[in-house]
């Protein structure tokens, strides 16, 4: 038999929340697929997840989810790459400094 173990206080509020959002019977539902999901990609990772869309206030499975099989790493620095003959449509940034007038004349 296998430990008990304590259920998070932030399990109950994100289920509250999918009910509030969804109905009782789907958000049950996604709680229990969500749950089936943790079971197998493990708890560290849900409990993570879940305290993220807490903190995000985001109350979808869908989101959930994505936080949970999300692999990449936020922050990580992208790399540049050599474009070749992909140069030719470099083109200037636009100048913003006449858009930035008529803002100041409508204030």
């Amino acid at each position: 038999m296998a430990p008990s173990r304590a259920v998070p206080a932030s399990y109950d509020q994100l289920w509250q929340r999918l009910i509030q959002r969804q109905g009782k019977q789907p958000g049950t539902r996604q709680m229990i697929e969500l749950l089936q999901l943790a079971s197998q990609q493990g708890w560290q990772r849900f409990e993570a997840a879940v305290a993220t869309a807490l903190e995000l206030e985001c109350w979808d499975a869908a989101a959930v989810r994505y936080l949970m099989t999300n692999s990449s790493e936020p922050g990580r620095p992208t790399e540049f790459i050599e474009v070749g003959a992909l140069s030719r449509y470099e083109r200037p940034l636009p100048e913003m400094t006449h858009f930035d007038q008529l803002l100041e004349v409508s204030a």
